[in-house]
């Protein structure tokens, strides 16, 4: 099922109520024996669930499953409820065209987060408040580093206006000697010196510092409130 206001609605539910659980994606991925990418393509409302895995998204989150299928967020005992709980009620998201570009990765190794190699391998929505820029990407990350500000699977916006300290951005190197694809790396950029970038990644928390003789490129990940246009 394509992406509509229904899917929005939905996936907007679901990822409020593993937030308020404190839970990865990879949570519900495992309880439901799937992968990250369909439990992320679901939390963006890129394409339904089918019933029985609402029923069990449900049942894993503690929520009622009606009230989830209508794009709220409600606890099964049917307890009294404040209305922030209702995570979408007449919402009424813009529908964008499908043609931000995402760019094939690659697992790395332990000392890289994924190997970038730059193809186009699949096109994403365009959130409304992208709408008029031009050199904007996307790509699921594939770490666990960042989390839990991005979780393995999420899709992530990349472009914009120059990074500056304060930014998390995707970071890609030069290919070393014998290879075709740079590591690239997910951080949030702390400081930039005439010899290295200065950044941070959250699990397991740590400073990580980076050569720019090394570095390739640069960009900026654009975050959700952007998106949507706040």
């Amino acid at each position: 099922m394509t992406k509509g206001p229904k899917a929005v609605a939905v996936g907007a539910a679901i990822r409020s109520a593993r937030k308020q659980k404190g839970l990865p994606m990879q949570a519900i991925a495992t309880a439901l024996e799937t992968t990250v990418v369909a439990v992320g393509n679901w939390e963006r409302g890129e394409n339904l669930p089918s019933t029985e895995n609402l029923l069990k998204v449900a049942e894993f989150l503690g929520v009622d499953a009606a009230a989830l299928g209508r794009g709220e967020v409600a606890p099964r005992d049917n307890s009294p409820r404040n209305d922030a709980e209702i995570v979408t009620a007449n919402f009424h998201p813009e529908v964008g065209p499908m043609d931000v570009p995402v760019l094939g990765s690659a697992v790395g190794g332990e000392d890289g987060d994924f190997s970038l190699n730059g193809q186009a391998t699949d096109r994403a929505r365009r959130p409304p408040g992208i709408s008029n820029l031009t050199n904007v990407f996307a790509i699921h990350i594939l770490s666990t580093s960042m989390v839990p500000r991005y979780d393995p699977g999420e899709l992530l916006y990349c472009g914009g206006r120059a990074p500056i300290p304060g930014d998390h951005v995707l970071i890609e190197m030069h290919p070393e000697e014998g290879e075709t694809a740079g590591k690239a790396y997910v951080k949030k950029l702390v400081a930039r010196t005439k010899t290295e970038l200065v950044c941070e990644q959250y699990n397991p928390p740590k400073t990580v510092t980076f050569s720019v003789y090394s570095l390739k490129n640069m960009w900026r990940i654009i975050p959700q409130r952007e998106l949507l246009g706040f």
